[in-house]
């Protein structure tokens, strides 16, 4: 220390260093507290994507896993659709299996069907049939003709993708990435009451 600074104190260069560090440690507490919190309020808050301007759901064709059929989202008019588009690969939707299969067992009947089509161009029909018997999925499951343009339709930018389709054939709900049991339920008694 020098004569001029003050018995005790440190020099200022350390000083603002000190300064920096707690500075910077607050900012990055401030950021986990965040990055915790906030997700977690908005599931608690049931905040769920728009529906209000989605557009209506466009046509595509695919390949039945079990059946080796090609069929049309169009066949389905009339009733409501659940639209899984997912990939084999994908973990969330892996763990989204459950609530799938509760939808299902709940909802399936003549006035709706559920479909998991993957938005992966490498999924093969084989890799989508081992999948479904895998999670022991009983609904359909399709690869569609060109995944790359489905996913363009749909706006699904990641895996999940969840669409809900009225009898009409107009989307009512569009979610990316895992949504709860209780919204989705909640979506589907409201597109099935319309």
């Amino acid at each position: 220390m020098t004569s001029s600074e003050p018995e005790g104190q440190a020099p200022s260069g350390v000083s603002r260093i000190r300064t920096f560090l707690i500075a910077r440690d607050r900012i990055l507490c401030i950021a986990i507290v965040l990055a915790v919190v906030a997700p977690t309020v908005a599931v608690a808050a049931k905040v769920t994507p728009s529906t209000v301007g989605l557009p209506a759901a466009r046509d595509f064709g695919m390949w039945d896993t079990q059946t080796l059929d090609s069929i049309r989202l169009s066949d389905y008019r009339g009733k409501v659709v659940f639209l899984d588009i997912m990939a084999t690969w994908c973990v969330p939707c892996q763990e989204s299996m459950p609530d799938l299969r509760t939808i299902h067992a709940n909802y399936a009947g003549d006035s709706f069907v559920m479909l998991s089509v993957t938005g992966d161009p490498l999924d093969t029909l084989a890799k989508m049939e081992d999948y479904r018997t895998r999670y022991f999925a009983n609904w359909t499951f399709g690869v569609p003709v060109d995944a790359l343009q489905l996913r363009y339709d749909y706006l699904a930018t990641g895996f999940p993708t969840v669409v809900i389709i009225d009898g009409a054939g107009l989307m009512t709900y569009r979610a990316v990435g895992r949504v709860p049991l209780a919204t989705l339920i909640a979506h589907v008694e409201d597109t099935l009451n319309v």
